[in-house]
């Protein structure tokens, strides 16, 4: 029987690992700061130290994509998203039902490592298999509804938590992480989708001899060094995702109101989604590398009206909006770029890596730019650090570039 390659079941994948993104971190990221506060007030805790636990499923999640590639290798598919998304959301459930500050942080170890069993590295790896042709649009599809998953459930669960206190929130939050994941659990489906009888959308009989060719072992080498700018790449750019959480303390230190500033990071949570599904659009048009370096291009922009249009509040607006350009690099360009440079062999296993770079940076940036604004009074010095990133990562880039085709040429 010949093997389809273009069918419902592809875009089946797509849609179940939508809800995976929505699941390890949609709702087990992205919505569990609304927590905070209430358990804090109940509990007569400091924030800081309530806030403990989701760094640290943070963190868990983090590491979790450094042995995702080792796990895929050991255990099917299948049963590690089982896996992972019982453990995110069972772990989730009980912290509905402890008061100790030993169990929180516990349970929100427990969450992460749950979280990272699923995403990134699985639910990316899923997507690059399954799609051949339109991977950039699977891609920021897919990935896009993390974003979406905060935006819908926060304040769903800032309700609950009203109505009837923290603890109900937790299950809900518990149960909606599991039944999120769940078509991804009981989907019969394998990692190449070959062994169930398909080839990745839009196969063709180039494409699959040259995979057979990279399966017989002659898969290329790749750069060390191409590998460590990418590292970096990847971590300096993420040090700014959490730049527009301060946008209410930036507007306050320009004489606006911090109403004025949550608009601007609301402005910028909209964007980052057009942003993540125009990136996986574009970078099928005009490719991964072009597209991110106009991503780059808006970055520096958005930097410039920071500094220079601060008496104009559209102009701000207008800032806030391609900040949200921020989003899409970790989220969608960087994966995008890693199997351009790196080819489709080597993904899984390094991919994991630059993924826990992404984790990193994004973890310390929230107090990164805290202490900046802390020890000079002002949020310049972050955005002129910004422009400076988007300058040096531009760079990079091109070096990147330059150093592939060379690889390529030999």
């Amino acid at each position: 029987m010949q093997m389809k390659q273009k069918s419902w079941k592809h875009w089946l994948i797509l849609v179940i690992f939508c809800g995976v993104a929505m699941s390890g971190v949609g709702i087990t990221v992205h919505s569990s700061g609304v927590f905070i506060a209430p358990i804090a007030e109940e509990l007569s805790l400091y924030r800081g130290t309530v806030a403990m636990h989701n760094t640290l499923t943070l963190i868990a999640k983090a590491v979790m994509t450094l042995y995702s590639g080792k796990l895929l290798e050991k255990f099917k598919f299948r049963n590690l998203i089982i896996t992972g998304g019982l453990v995110a959301g069972l772990s989730n459930m009980m912290l509905g039902l402890v008061s100790h500050v030993w169990l929180f942080n516990l349970f929100g170890l427990l969450r992460g490592m749950g979280a990272g069993m699923m995403t990134w590295v699985p639910a990316t790896v899923i997507i690059n298999e399954w799609f051949e042709e339109k991977n950039g649009l699977a891609m920021s599809i897919m990935l896009s509804f993390s974003s979406i998953g905060g935006a819908i459930f926060s304040p769903i669960f800032t309700r609950v938590i009203e109505a009837g206190g923290w603890r109900l929130g937790y299950q809900l939050m518990g149960l909606t992480i599991i039944l999120l994941a769940l078509p991804a659990m009981i989907t019969s489906y394998t990692l190449d989708p070959r062994e169930c009888g398909y080839l990745p959308y839009g196969a063709t009989d180039r494409s699959e001899k040259e995979r057979n060719v990279v399966r017989r072992g002659d898969a290329g080498d790749y750069s060390m060094s191409l590998l460590i700018l990418m590292i970096l790449f990847s971590t300096l750019i993420s040090l700014f995702i959490s730049l527009p959480q301060h946008f209410p303390g930036f507007a306050m230190s320009i004489g606006l109101t911090s109403e004025f500033g949550a608009t601007m990071l609301s402005t910028t949570l909209m964007t980052s989604f057009i942003f993540k599904i125009l990136m996986g659009y574009i970078s099928d048009q005009i490719g991964s590398v072009y597209s991110t370096y106009s991503v780059l291009l808006l970055i520096l922009a958005s930097g410039f009206l920071l500094l220079f249009y601060q008496e104009s509040q559209m102009a701000l607006y207008i800032a806030a909006g391609l900040v949200g350009g921020v989003f899409a690099i970790p989220s969608v360009c960087i994966v995008l770029l890693t199997k351009r440079f790196f080819g489709h062999y080597h993904f899984t296993t390094l991919y994991p890596i630059i993924s826990f770079a992404i984790s990193m940076g994004g973890s310390i940036s929230i107090s990164a730019i805290g202490f900046i604004y802390d020890f000079t009074g002002t949020y310049t010095p972050a955005f002129v650090i910004m422009m400076v990133v988007a300058f040096f990562n531009s760079a990079i880039l091109f070096y990147c570039t330059q150093t592939k085709k060379a690889l390529t040429s030999q």
